[in-house]
């Protein structure tokens, strides 16, 4: 295995009394706590010498506490925070989060809004991302294909800002939805700040199902964005409720083998473009 940063974990700590959204998708997850000290282990197996610290409960208050968990801990390169774009006061958040040498940018959630491209197209959402890019940060957004036009949107609004989509772009692995999913990422890839986290696939533990998801969603994101645009990312804890991160870290690699992908383009998918940009 190519030595990694990880770009995408979580920590959720059950004695904080937050709400873990995950729990709502996969109700296997209630009740458990995922601490740093779970993580170690995880990084050890998938061979990821750090991992960027992203949110998990959509509050403020949870992501000072991950940025006070990334000075703790060194297995922590960076974090990725939110601020509520609803808020009149989101800059004022985003400017205490931005004072952290923690910190690396916001993630856009637009999935909890009741209006989620109004969210994306709010005033709130180009305020944040006009004191981003003049900060020299990123934005992080979760969105599935039918929000893909404001994400170009605001890719284009802010041509000097990294826009990373996280998890493929959250298709469903359904191979009808494959060529679908797969014009909607080309229009994507034209925007050249547009950057993807390879993550999240709808994985079954089947290694068969697992494989020819992998290789059709991999060969896609490699043909469209070439290596230079991609992050090799475990979303852990989320991603246990369907396979391990080992799992996913050993899809991956053989189905980069399987496309002879030189050692430089390796190392920049899974290790030099998070570095560069978290």
């Amino acid at each position: 295995m190519t030595t990694a940063i990880d770009a995408h974990v979580h920590i959720w700590d059950r004695t904080r009394g937050e709400t873990f959204i995950a729990e709502k998708q996969f109700p296997v997850l209630t009740g458990k706590a995922f601490l740093p000290a779970d993580l170690v282990p995880v990084l050890a197996e998938t061979r990821a010498e750090s991992a960027v610290l992203v949110h998990g409960p959509a509050t403020v208050k949870h992501v000072h506490y991950c940025l006070d968990l990334c000075r703790q801990h060194e297995i922590f390169r960076s974090v990725v925070g939110w601020v509520d774009l609803r808020d009149p006061d989101c800059a004022a958040q985003l400017a205490l989060q931005a004072s952290d040498p923690a910190f690396r940018g916001v993630r856009f959630t637009p999935m909890l809004d009741a209006d989620p491209e109004g969210y994306l197209r709010s005033d709130g959402a180009q305020t944040i991302c006009a004191a981003l890019q003049t900060g020299g940060h990123l934005v992080e957004i979760l969105a599935p294909q039918p929000l893909f036009g404001a994400v170009a949107d605001l890719a284009r609004a802010f041509p000097d800002l990294p826009v990373v989509l996280a998890h493929f772009g959250l298709p469903d692995g359904a191979p009808e939805s494959y060529d679908s999913w797969r014009q909607a990422m080309s229009d994507l890839a034209r925007l050249p700040n547009v950057h993807v986290k390879l993550s999240g696939l709808p994985l079954t533990g089947d290694v068969q199902t697992d494989t020819d998801m992998t290789q059709s969603h991999i060969a896609a994101m490699l043909a469209l964005f070439g290596t230079d645009r991609l992050m090799y990312a475990s979303n852990w804890p989320v991603a246990t409720a369907l396979a391990s991160p080992r799992h996913w870290r050993v899809l991956l690699d053989e189905t980069l083998d399987k496309m002879n992908l030189g050692a430089p383009d390796r190392d920049a998918l899974c290790h030099d473009n998070a570095a560069r940009l978290y």
